[in-house]
């Protein structure tokens, strides 16, 4: 059985919704059930082993090679839902991406994924900083259908240009170079974000731990950053980054046609997802 029919979609209260909108993140906890959890872990273990030498090979070649703005300590397999299903599963986990539809409209759509590892002892490989710009709605790619769509499913009043959802695949605490994000900032209408020597001087900042099997999906347009590891194990996970359909896809996860093929009878949201086409919403 998928995954993604395991585990029914969240129904998020009326103060999660707010929280969401407002602070421009979301921690669902348990979002994997430990039986997915365990798949998970065991898939994302094979593939990090897997891939070592060949990552090794790459950094070895170019220096300067660095998938995803991490430098040559890090591990990145990028993308990582061609290394099997269960990685397309996650992409639409009904846990996960109800809430992500929610908030972004019914024109979702990936633009890229990845397995991360972080090594112990490594420093941050980026500043604080923003991904995303604003985004103008009503957009003109959406079609009334999108728009009705929309009304009934919508938990916020403007939809969001960008999410991320990163999944823990285990345990992620304050020293473990932890996802971190100063809450509201992506409401904030300042152009640069500010910069501190030390990134633990930012102000009100929050480090986002968790246990293994949780999620944590933010707006693309919040202050965030990736702080240093300075625990003695990895910090290992798994992220998927959405928009609107008909953006550009980063070109590593374009669907060759050989996985179009191999995904021609997943769901219609996961087609959509994976840009191929759009689902009916009729």
């Amino acid at each position: 059985m998928s995954m993604s029919t395991s585990k029914a979609s969240v129904e998020l209260t009326d103060e999660q919704r707010m929280f969401f909108d407002t602070q421009g993140y979301l921690v669902v906890e348990d979002a994997l059930s430990d039986d997915e959890l365990a798949r998970v872990q065991e898939a994302f273990h094979h593939v990090k082993d897997k891939t070592q030498e060949e990552w090794r090979q790459a950094i070895a070649k170019s220096p300067d090679f660095k998938p995803y703005g991490l430098g040559p300590t890090a591990h990145v397999v990028y993308p990582v839902v061609t290394h099997g299903d269960v990685f397309l599963d996650l992409l639409e986990h009904p846990r996960t991406i109800s809430i992500a539809e929610a908030f972004l409209g019914p024109d979702i759509m990936m633009i890229d994924n990845a397995l991360h590892v972080k090594p112990a002892g490594t420093k941050t490989h980026t500043r604080w900083h923003r991904d995303a710009t604003t985004w103008s709605y009503p957009s003109e790619e959406w079609t009334e259908a999108d728009k009705t769509a929309w009304e009934q499913m919508r938990a916020c009043e403007t939809p969001f240009f960008k999410i991320k959802i990163f999944f823990f695949v285990e345990d992620v605490d304050e020293e473990t170079g932890p996802f971190s994000v100063v809450p509201g900032s992506h409401k904030l209408d300042v152009e640069t974000v500010p910069q501190y020597d030390n990134l633990n001087d930012m102000p009100n900042h929050v480090k986002l731990a968790g246990k293994a099997g949780a999620a944590v999906l933010w707006n693309g347009y919040i202050w965030h950053t990736a702080m240093d590891n300075v625990d003695t194990k990895p910090r290992q996970m798994l992220l998927y980054n959405y928009t609107h359909f008909g953006m550009k896809q980063h070109s590593p996860c374009v669907p060759s046609r050989a996985f179009a093929q191999h995904v021609r009878n997943r769901s219609p949201l996961c087609r959509q997802l994976l840009g191929l086409e759009r689902m009916s919403r009729g």
